[in-house]
């Protein structure tokens, strides 16, 4: 049975181990763990009392969609479609090149 679980290889959730209330925290963790590029990241976050999505996006460039009602299939096609907008963008050639 395929699941999102089944196809995640690292995750971060909560404030287990060395990790703090701030997400630049986890996304630090995960991108030393992982060795994947921050701009290759996609978040989801439901938290409705801080905006830690312009928090890793501000600090390591990661893509972030805010789920405020709990992930769901709108909010994650609109997550999907941030990232490919966003990787579209970041491989087309510069004006400056």
């Amino acid at each position: 049975e395929l699941s999102l679980a089944g196809m995640l290889s690292y995750e971060q959730i909560g404030r287990t181990g060395s990790l703090t209330p701030r997400k630049t925290t986890h996304f630090w963790e995960l991108h030393k763990e992982s060795d994947i590029p921050y701009n290759e990241m996609l978040f989801f976050d439901d938290c409705n009392w801080g905006d830690h999505c312009a928090d890793v996006t501000n600090e390591y460039g990661v893509i972030s969609q805010r789920t405020p009602s709990g992930m769901t299939l709108d909010e994650f096609h609109k997550g999907l479609e941030k990232y490919r907008t966003e990787s579209i963008r970041r491989a087309a050639p510069h004006k400056d090149d």
